[in-house]
């Protein structure tokens, strides 16, 4: 996150950690709670390969880095209805 009152801005660091601020879609974020997927597979932030949990739902970006020809997935593993794992990929 950064401090627009400085010129040029600079990253805010609280106890010796930058401060970081989510960068996804508020409209998204209430459907997963409100629909309880067992599984979001997410995108187009592509630098930020991550797994989350909210609620029930496991959320997944693989995060592939176009710009350096790297392609990212994941395989994901069901049993009865329910995620048991993950891997992700890179190609």
């Amino acid at each position: 996150m950064l401090d627009w009152d400085k010129d040029p801005p600079e990253q805010i660091i609280s106890g010796g950690q930058p401060v970081m601020h989510g960068a996804g879609s508020v409209a998204v974020r209430e459907a997963i709670e409100k629909f309880k997927p067992m599984l979001g597979l997410h995108g187009h932030i592509h630098e930020s390969q991550s797994v989350a949990k909210i609620g029930r739902t496991t959320c997944v970006n693989p995060g592939s880095e176009y710009a350096e020809g790297i392609l990212r997935g994941c395989l994901v593993t069901f049993v009865d209805g329910e995620v048991q794992g993950y891997q992700m990929t890179s190609g």
